[in-house]
């Protein structure tokens, strides 16, 4: 600790931790992870080459830039030489342990190799030796930074079950309200030459922040005597906001190609959940007949299904015509 005077007032600079000490390391480590966290949140304003989930991208960065934050507070403390951050410094240590071993385990999980950096540059302060003139007492401040610290990083490697697409927020299969109709003429008389099929939805509950790709599959099967289809695809009027005829994509496109095989004919509609969130929708079918007097036609058998976010399908619904 050094005194100068100045214009006649004494102004004290405190001298920081020993080169080279468990604090100073300390320090240093706090500050390089806390900048690693805040330039993870900087990158991932750019678009990821898959899209994700928007909940659980958004909650991650701000439990990341919080984590900054306790980082740059435990390192400026121990930078004045602050006592009750003196006394934090093994068990916070100790945290950012914790939190490389986790990560590194929740990459694996997922099939990613993700080096525990943070559990390497903890254990690389951790190899020094304690600064023997700083004193140590812990207090509330020690305790919140610890326990808070801790908290955040437990919602960063465990937030995806909770926010993710999936996830205990987001829609189930038992909150999906559907219905197919079809318009297919009076039974026992001529097969009309168009057919409209309508299928509508809606959600029991909702999800905050929805986003990505859903896909509704309508197929459909009836053939005459000779083999041929009765109906045909014709068009399909222009559908709700953020429903799109034909789109198919990232993360639903392997379930719907699976659905749309389950079927003689298909066709999808994709639903942009950023633009049409989980509000109700309506989808038309206008279907035409291929010749005017099919021989001995048999029934008309349409499903639809509901396809979120590649992760579950619904039971598809159905509706048939018979003539």
């Amino acid at each position: 600790m050094t005194t100068s005077a100045i214009t006649g007032m004494h102004s004290v600079e405190i001298d920081p931790p020993r080169f080279d000490s468990l604090e100073w390391r300390a320090s240093i480590a706090f500050k390089s992870l806390a900048f690693i966290n805040l330039a993870g949140v900087v990158l991932a304003m750019f678009p990821p080459p898959l899209p994700g989930s928007l909940l659980y991208g958004l909650t991650f960065n701000l439990a990341a830039t919080l984590l900054a934050a306790l980082e740059i507070i435990g390192a400026r403390a121990l930078d004045r030489r602050r006592p009750w951050a003196v006394a934090i410094v093994r068990p916070m240590l100790v945290v950012l342990i914790g939190e490389g071993i986790g990560a590194m385990l929740v990459g694996y999980d997922a099939g990613r190799i993700r080096i525990p950096f943070e559990a390497l540059i903890a254990v690389w302060a951790l190899l020094a030796g304690a600064d023997g003139t700083l004193f140590r007492q812990a207090d509330r401040r020690s305790l919140s930074l610890v326990a808070m610290s801790a908290l955040v990083i437990v919602s960063m490697l465990g937030g995806e079950p909770v926010f993710g697409w999936g996830g205990l927020l987001d829609v189930r299969q038992s909150d999906l309200r559907a219905s197919i109709s079809a318009d297919c003429g009076s039974p026992g008389g001529d097969l009309p030459p168009t057919l409209t099929v309508t299928y509508d939805w809606s959600w029991a509950r909702t999800s905050p922040l929805p986003n990505g790709l859903d896909i509704v599959v309508i197929g459909w099967s009836g053939r005459d005597a000779d083999g041929h289809p009765i109906y045909l695809f014709d068009k399909d009027p222009a559908p709700g906001p953020g429903i799109r005829s034909g789109r198919r994509g990232y993360p639903s496109i392997d379930m719907a190609t699976a659905v749309g095989k389950e079927s003689p004919a298909s066709w999808s509609w994709g639903i942009e959940l950023g633009e049409q969130g989980l509000r109700p929708g309506r989808i038309e079918l206008q279907m035409r007949r291929v010749k005017d007097a099919p021989p001995e036609p048999s029934p008309l058998v349409i499903t639809a299904t509901y396809i979120h976010l590649g992760i579950w399908r619904s039971d598809p619904v159905s509706v048939t015509c018979s003539w």
